[in-house]
Parts: C-alpha cells; sequence; structure tokens
C-alpha cells in the first residue's frame, strides 16, 4: 500500500509541473490531461482504499513472492502473527526464513501455481518470532498483471492452529478410543449405512477370524456365507429401522478357536446432528460362562437335585399353563399322584443313601413308563407327581399305571440286595374332574390314598366309573395270566361251508374263557387286556397248539379234508422265530401245513412290510394258506393283495348283515377283483336264508355264521355231519 501512495504522488507532482510551462496551447492541452489524470488518480484512490479495507478485514496473511520464493511484498493486520518481522521478511526467501522442510512445502506450492495457475492448499508449521510455534494453510496463485519473465505470485496464509489443536484432541481421544477397545473383551465393530466396515477391535477379529486389514472396507456377504451375512443384514437394518437398540442372543462359532459360544449382540444406530442415520455400532459379549450360570440357577429353581427331575415348583407351573391354555378346548389331561409303599421303613432300615438311591431309581422306572410329553417330577420325599397332556380317553392314563406298576414287579438292586418295593398311583381328569390346578392336584392325592387304603400297589381313579373300568382291566390281566394253568382256556371252532352245497370244508378256531367265578368272558372283553400286557403271545401260541392238534384229528384217515383257520396277532409277527414256533408245533401235533390256514389283519400288511412279507412268505412256503380277516374295514389296497401271498379274502359280517344297496355293491365289487386275482373268498356272518342266496348268485364260494353252526367246542366238532344243509 504504501508503494502504491508514493506511485500517487509521483504523478501530483508532474500535474503542477505542466501548469509552469509557457506555452499556452501546450498548457491548455495538459490542464485537460492534468484534469483527467486527476481522476484517474481518484479512481486508483478508490481502489487502493477498497483493496486496504478488504486487507484490515481478512484476518489472513497476504504475502508477494516471486519463483524462488524471496518476499516482495506482506499484508498483515497482525503482525506479531508472523516467523520474523516485516522488515527482515522482505528481501529474504524462504529458504532463509523457514525450516527445511517448511520452505520445501512451500517452494513445492510456488511450483504447482506456476504451472497450473493456483496450487492446493498446503499445511506449514511456523514458530514465530515471539517463539509460538502455529499451523498455517497456504493456498497460491500467479499475480495478476505481472510478467512471465519476472512473474510474481501472491499467498495467502491462513492460521488453522485452533483446528490443528482440535484434530489433535479428536486424533488423541480416538487413539485412546481404540486403546480401550482393543484391551476390553467385547466385540466392538462400525459399519456405515451400507455394512461396510469402518472399524473393529482385537475381540472382533478373533471372533471373525480375520485380521482388521481384511475386515475393514467389507460387507458381511464379504466375510460370512449368504445365508448369515442375511440375517446380519436384516438386524442392521432394524436397528436402523427403529431408531434404537437392537438386542439379541445367538450362539456362534468363535472363527479363531472354532468354539461354541453364545453372544450377546447389541447393535444401536448412529445419528447425525440432522438426525440422519449414518451407520452402525455394535457391540457383542461372550455370555457362555453368564448362559451356563442362569442355567445351573435354572436348575437350582426348579429342578430337583436328587433325581434331575422337575421340582414342585415346575410341576405347578407347566399344569398351571396347561391348565390356562386348555380353557376352551375338551381335550383331556391326566394328573397322577405316585407315593413309594412303606418307604419310611426302607429309609430308616437301609440308611438314607440307599433311601436315595431307591428314589433315583424309581424316578427312572416312571420316565420309561411315559410319553416323551409328559412330566415326571419330585414334589418331595417319596412323592411324585405326572403331568400327562393329550389323553384321548382314560383308559390311556389305566395303561400308563399299569405300565407303571410292572415296572415294580421287578426288585430293586439296593446296596447289594434285591428289595421288592410298590408303589400307589392316584389319577385326576382336567377337564373331568376340575378344571382348576389345584383341585386336580388335590383330586389326584385323594385317590393316590384311596389306592392306598384299598390294595397297595394299585391305582384308583378320582372318577368312581373310570376306576371301575380300570380295575376291571387289571383284574381282568391278573386272573388272564392264571386262566391257562387253571385250565379255563377252551377253543371253539366255527364251521366253514361250501355255499353251493353245504359242505363242512374247515372251521376257524376261536379262544373262550370260561371263568370260575365270572363264567363265560367274551373275547372282545378280554383279547384287549390280553394285548396290552403283552399275554396275547402265550395265548396265541397255547391256541396255535390246540388247533393243529384238532386240525390232525379232523384230518385223520378215511375223513374228509378240514382246514382249521388261527388268528395271529400282530404281536405274534413282531417276535422273532414266529416262523420257527408254527413249524415245530406243526411237528409236535403231527399236523401238515395244508390242513392249517393263518387269518391275519389288513393292518399288518402295513405295518413293516419287508418283514411281514418274509413271514408269509415263509409260512406260504410251508404249505400254509394266508386268509385277510374281517376285509374291507381296515385299510383296503388292491396293492398289497398283489403284493403279499394272499389265498382267502373273509368279507367282515357288517357287509352280509347291512341291507343297504351300497354295501351289496361293495360285496359284489370284492368278488369281483378275488376272481381276477384268484383268490377264495369266505363270507362271514351269514344268518339267513336270503344272505346266502346273494353271495351264491355273485359267485362267493364259502361262508360260515349262525345259519350253519355257531362256534363249538372240539368235542362237537368232531361229530358234526359233513353237511350242515338248513
Amino acid at each position: 500500500m504504501r508503494q502504491l501512495s508514493r506511485k500517487a504522488s509521483s504523478v501530483a507532482f508532474q500535474v503542477d509541473d505542466a501548469f509552469a510551462r509557457p506555452e499556452l496551447a501546450v498548457r491548455t492541452s495538459r490542464i485537460a490531461d492534468l484534469a483527467e489524470h486527476r481522476r484517474a488518480e481518484e479512481r486508483l484512490t478508490e481502489a487502493l482504499d477498497f483493496a486496504e479495507g478488504v486487507i484490515a478485514v481478512l484476518p489472513d496473511i497476504l504475502f508477494e513472492m516471486d519463483r524462488n520464493g524471496r518476499y516482495l511484498q506482506v499484508w498483515t493486520k497482525h503482525p506479531e502473527t508472523l516467523a520474523a518481522t516485516e522488515e527482515y521478511l522482505l528481501g529474504r526467501t524462504l529458504d532463509e526464513v523457514l525450516p527445511p522442510e517448511e520452505a520445501a512445502i512451500a517452494l513445492q506450492a510456488i511450483r504447482e501455481a506456476d504451472e497450473r495457475g493456483a496450487s492446493d492448499g498446503h499445511t506449514i508449521r511456523i514458530v514465530q518470532h515471539n517463539g509460538e510455534t502455529r499451523w498455517y494453510e497456504h493456498y497460491i496463485a500467479k499475480s495478476p498483471g505481472s510478467k512471465p519473465s519476472n512473474q510474481t505470485f501472491l499467498a495467502l496464509s491462513r492460521d488453522i492452529t485452533e483446528r490443528k489443536q482440535v484434530e489433535r484432541v479428536l486424533d488423541e481421544a480416538r487413539t485412546r478410543l481404540l486403546t480401550v477397545l482393543q484391551t476390553i473383551p467385547d466385540m466392538v465393530w462400525l459399519k456405515d449405512v451400507d455394512g461396510v466396515y469402518l472399524l473393529c477391535n482385537h475381540a472382533f477379529e478373533r471372533l471373525v477370524g480375520k485380521s482388521e486389514p481384511e475386515i475393514i472396507g467389507k460387507t458381511d456377504f464379504d466375510l460370512f456365507d449368504a445365508d448369515r451375512a442375511r440375517v446380519l443384514r436384516e438386524t442392521d437394518l432394524a436397528a436402523m429401522s427403529a431408531s434404537n437398540a437392537f438386542v439379541n442372543e445367538e450362539w456362534v462359532t468363535s472363527g479363531d478357536s472354532g468354539q461354541s459360544i453364545l453372544l450377546e449382540r447389541r447393535k444401536v444406530p448412529i445419528i447425525d446432528a440432522e438426525g440422519r442415520t449414518t451407520g452402525i455400532l455394535g457391540v457383542a459379549r461372550d455370555i457362555t460362562e453368564l448362559n451356563s450360570s442362569r442355567e445351573k440357577i435354572y436348575r437350582m429353581a426348579f429342578y430337583d437335585s436328587l433325581t434331575s427331575l422337575p421340582n414342585r415348583a415346575l410341576f405347578q407351573e407347566r399344569l398351571g399353563q396347561l391348565v390356562a391354555g386348555r380353557s376352551s378346548e375338551r381335550q383331556r389331561a391326566g394328573i397322577m399322584m405316585i407315593d413309594l409303599d412303606h418307604f419310611k421303613t426302607i429309609n430308616d432300615t437301609m440308611g438314607h443313601p440307599v433311601g436315595d438311591e431307591l428314589l433315583c431309581e424309581a424316578a427312572r422306572r416312571f420316565q420309561t413308563s411315559v410319553r416323551a410329553g409328559d412330566t415326571v417330577a419330585r414334589l418331595s420325599g417319596d412323592e411324585f407327581a405326572i403331568l400327562l397332556p393329550d389323553i384321548r380317553q382314560g383308559e390311556e392314563l389305566a395303561d400308563i399305571a399299569r405300565k407303571m406298576l410292572e415296572t415294580f414287579d421287578e426288585p430293586f438292586l439296593l446296596n447289594g440286595k434285591e428289595v421288592f418295593v410298590s408303589c400307589s398311583i392316584g389319577v385326576a381328569l382336567h377337564p373331568d374332574d376340575s378344571t382348576d390346578a389345584d383341585d386336580l392336584l388335590k383330586y389326584a392325592d385323594s385317590a393316590m390314598y384311596s389306592a392306598k387304603r384299598l390294595e397297595r400297589g394299585s391305582f384308583q381313579f378320582y372318577s368312581k366309573e373310570l376306576t371301575a373300568s380300570a380295575q376291571e382291566r387289571l383284574m381282568l390281566g391278573s386272573e388272564l395270566r392264571r386262566a391257562i394253568e387253571r385250565g379255563e382256556l377252551e377253543v371253539h371252532y366255527q364251521p366253514k361251508v361250501l355255499l353251493a352245497n353245504n359242505m363242512m370244508i374247515g372251521s376257524e378256531a376261536l379262544l373262550r374263557w370260561h371263568h370260575r367265578q365270572m363264567g363265560m368272558v367274551p373275547p372282545a372283553r378280554f383279547i384287549p387286556v390280553a394285548e396290552d400286557i403283552g399275554l396275547i403271545v402265550d395265548l396265541g401260541r397255547w391256541v396255535l397248539r390246540e388247533a393243529c392238534q384238532t386240525a390232525a384229528e379232523l384230518n385223520a384217515e378215511g375223513l374228509p379234508p378240514h382246514k382249521v383257520a388261527i388268528n395271529l396277532s400282530p404281536k405274534q409277527f413282531q417276535r422273532l422265530g414266529l416262523v420257527k414256533t408254527i413249524a415245530d408245533i406243526l411237528e409236535e401235533t403231527a399236523c401238515r401245513p395244508e390242513w392249517i390256514e393263518v387269518e391275519i389283519t389288513e393292518s399288518l400288511l402295513l405295518d413293516q412290510e419287508d418283514e411281514t412279507l418274509r413271514t408269509l412268505s415263509a409260512l406260504r412256503a410251508m404249505g400254509i394258506s394266508i386268509a385277510i380277516d374281517d376285509f374291507g374295514t381296515g385299510y383296503s389296497a388292491l396293492s398289497y393283495l398283489a403284493r403279499f401271498p394272499i389265498d382267502t379274502l373273509k368279507i367282515d359280517r357288517s357287509f352280509i348283515n347291512s341291507v343297504d344297496k351300497r354295501s351289496a355293491e361293495l360285496v359284489k365289487a370284492i368278488l369281483s377283483f378275488a376272481r381276477c386275482l384268484g383268490q377264495n373268498v369266505v363270507a362271514e356272518g351269514v344268518e339267513t336264508r336270503e344272505q346266502a342266496a346273494f353271495l351264491v348268485n355273485n359267485g362267493c364260494e364259502a361262508a360260515q355264521g349262525f345259519r350253519y353252526s355257531k362256534a363249538i367246542p372240539k368235542s362237537e366238532i368232531v361229530k358234526l355231519p359233513q353237511f350242515l344243509g338248513v
């Protein structure tokens, strides 16, 4: 500015000198020129004043330099911020004023400005003449109007010391934060809104099994499989959309150890000053040990420490949930209360450790007697309870109770000694007896004490009707076990005739039970009990032997052929060695295989098909014929009639006794495809002449029923005539 003022004074002096010359014409012309110069001077002064005003308000420092970095001019309103005094700077170069590194940066900026017209910002550290260090950002451009041969440059130097200090504080804070993050055991990571990792700590590196350089800049789709990455991305989006913390627990496999660990994961959206989500901060903590502790506490609170069974608290909780969830349902549930008989005596005489051993073994036997979804609990001492949801009928509970009692038939091995212990069971039904949990427990407990009073080692229903039914089945099972040795069982035979001429061609062996007090017990009453208690196999073997013996007598020399049909239970097929058992009995009774026909149910063909096929094929190879009993009432399918070695179809009596057209058409259909397959047909339950005529007219070959004879003892069937005409 001072230089510009000196130039203006020189112009004014020259104008005054022009007025002193004598030549008038020249003077007049110069007066005009002088006026023009004065106006130019005024404009220049205004421009200089404006420039000085602009420079005065600028907080920055303005330098003019040549290509060598020599200071030509300095403008600043804060001379104390200069690296040296203005007088010292003018005429000196950057190399003479600044440290070598800083001077090199400034000279490089001048070269960039010389090439491109202006340079980018360059940061330079200046030690001022008062000893204070400050930071400046330099912007350099060519001076307008300067000649290329004598090019000068304007340098704007902006004090950024405060910004640098803030940056240093932030860098220090970031360094401290990263140091803390690297030392904490929790896994920490930061992503942007697109899921790209921006930061992570060492714990996260160990979790992923990759180093930080391998993680930063990548997404979950680069680091994990597609399914895992998709789940992680969904939780990120959920956290961002909810604008608050997203928390979940998940089992994962640690990348460095390969072990399965439980993580508690928290994801928090990063929100900027304008309320926009800019990223996701994630923190995960290994809570495997905490979870183990929680499980231990839970087990201590809800499980019996001795037997590991649910305790009273958990049992009542589950019972309460069951009752509350079934308020609008009619499906039944059972509650059993069980008490070991004479437990106190064993505990007192053999010691508490032996008593504990008995309780543990009893708990195991209870568990083996129930279904997968049932709850066996120890309430206290020798008192147990069982919760049985989804009971279709009371008989299911009776069967389970009976099974439990049977497990106690085996002795307990306690302290090296065999000890026989029984238990008493009380049963209540929901909702039949009550819909209140406390009442159900009370009623089951009452029924249990009733069982103890009546007969230890038994069970009682709270409902009198169900108790009577269950007790009858229990009694029948007990009596049936002794029936063979008492000689109460007998095989009766119902004749089978040819419809064309009523000639007897065989008979069906049917088991009968004549109890000494109850009289004749119907098969429909005791056969299901025999199935339930596992006695049907022994009974079936006994019937088989009796029937083979009878077949041998009915087919003695000189007598017409007579084939005896014997019913086989599915449980007999489930036992190994059935074919050998039959072969041994045939040999023992001198009965030929062609005198025997085994009758099976349709359902057996669908159960363990391959094993059933092998057994039936072996029997058929021996010469025994195979019949399907009660055909049409089960899972009738033409496919198995062709696959299995079936000789005879027995039409169920329900089709014969019905008079409707639909049943008649079904009988015709059975007869039709039996002829196509080359199979014989026997109609059961024929009682009238009309039924027999219908069967004859539609091609049925044989029949059995009251029209010809009821089932009669062996002593009577051997006396029957060959023709049973009516």
